[in-house]
């Protein structure tokens, strides 16, 4: 660890930033000088315990909802995709076209759909999967839209993609201080982790 940061520095690299990492993780990080630059909640949905999914009734849209659609993301979205993104989250947080890519990389398989109003995306969600395991990557939705029921629609969207490849478990993360999105998830079901998990910062001295 220490060499890979001497190399950083020699080579002009003034920071680095870690993937989110469970605590135990990230020990190894923090012994080399790595500090805590983000706390993220770690909420776990069981898809192999409950028969009762909300997500696999006919319609779980709400009426607001019902005008628009979901379907799956093509190359004519991303711009539109991008600039939801960037209105949902704080700089820090934002994708752009090649983090956008990443989280499609990120598992074996994975699962892009966008919630549309006519023929604009107003949401989107990424998800992935890992053997029994999948991962809700990404959820944004237009500022303006909040509140509309897209988020639950597009995340029973992702459930169902999961539950019907045999996934037992989906996973996602949110910052602390994302209430809104925190309350989502519990609401549909996502149970908050005891340990949550931390993006760390190393800054060349």
């Amino acid at each position: 660890m220490h060499r890979c940061l001497e190399n950083l520095r020699h080579r002009g690299v003034e920071a680095a930033v870690t993937p989110a990492l469970s605590p135990h993780d990230a020990q190894s990080f923090i012994a080399a000088g790595f500090v805590v630059l983000e706390h993220l909640h770690l909420l776990a949905y069981r898809l192999d315990q409950r028969a009762d999914h909300a997500f696999l009734t006919a319609d779980t849209r709400t009426a607001e909802t019902r005008s628009r659609s979901l379907r799956d993301g093509r190359p004519w979205h991303r711009r539109v995709v991008l600039d939801i993104d960037r209105r949902a989250f704080e700089p820090f947080w934002q994708f752009d076209t090649n983090s956008l890519a990443e989280a499609r990389r990120a598992t074996p398989t994975s699962h892009y759909r966008v919630a549309v109003e006519g023929r604009t995306p107003v949401g989107y969600a990424v998800t992935g999967r890992a053997g029994d395991r999948g991962y809700l990557q990404r959820l944004a939705v237009n500022p303006d839209r909040q509140g509309e029921g897209l988020g639950q629609a597009l995340v029973h969207d992702c459930l169902r993609w999961l539950h019907k490849r045999g996934a037992a478990h989906a996973m996602v993360n949110t910052q602390e201080r994302n209430t809104r999105a925190l309350g989502l998830y519990e609401h549909l079901g996502f149970v908050r982790q005891a340990s949550g998990l931390v993006v760390l910062r190393w800054t060349a001295s």
